[in-house]
């Protein structure tokens, strides 16, 4: 008897498959189960409906994250400014949480923080790439460049010190 499976069976098949089981089988156990449907003319052309119905679904959506790819690529290189003190070493790191927000605002588009993957942790000054996930076949790259600023704090101290030595050399 040929049916189609309405839910995983382990030993069988998944979800829409149509398989040939035993009568016994069907009656006893996947039937008043719900696992399975017996495989009529209508129920066929059902699954194929529906089937039809999740590829044009998913072609919509590869369409659009191609579409978005697209618009992250052109960005071409991101550049951010950070507080950093001696040797570029800055002074937190940069999160995937502020790079999507960044990426976001630059692009428009809804760009979460678990898409946007990192080799290594953003935590000195220096050149990055981005890898952001928009599915398993669709992904794109942007250069990051990370620049160091001063804080004010530290430049008016370093104005302070110098003032501080030109008054002990005219004593």
């Amino acid at each position: 008897m040929q049916v189609i499976l309405t839910k995983d069976v382990d030993t069988l098949g998944s979800h829409g498959d149509v398989i040939e089981v035993a009568d016994g089988y069907y009656r006893n156990y996947l039937g008043p189960k719900q696992l399975a449907v017996t495989a009529t003319k209508g129920s066929l052309s059902d699954l194929q409906r529906r089937i039809d119905r999740i590829r044009a679904k998913a072609e919509k959506k590869h369409q659009d994250d191609l579409a978005k790819a697209e618009k992250v690529t052109s960005l071409g290189t991101i550049t951010l400014e950070a507080n950093a003190g001696e040797g570029g070493k800055l002074y937190g790191t940069i999160t995937t949480k502020e790079l999507s927000k960044v990426l976001q605002d630059k692009t428009g588009l809804e760009i979460e923080r678990r898409n946007v993957n990192l080799d290594h942790p953003i935590n000195k000054v220096g050149e990055y790439t981005l890898y952001i996930k928009f599915s398993p076949k669709v992904s794109a790259q942007v250069k990051l460049q990370v620049k160091a600023i001063k804080a004010k704090h530290e430049a008016f101290a370093l104005e302070d010190a110098f003032a501080g030595e030109e008054s002990l050399d005219k004593q």
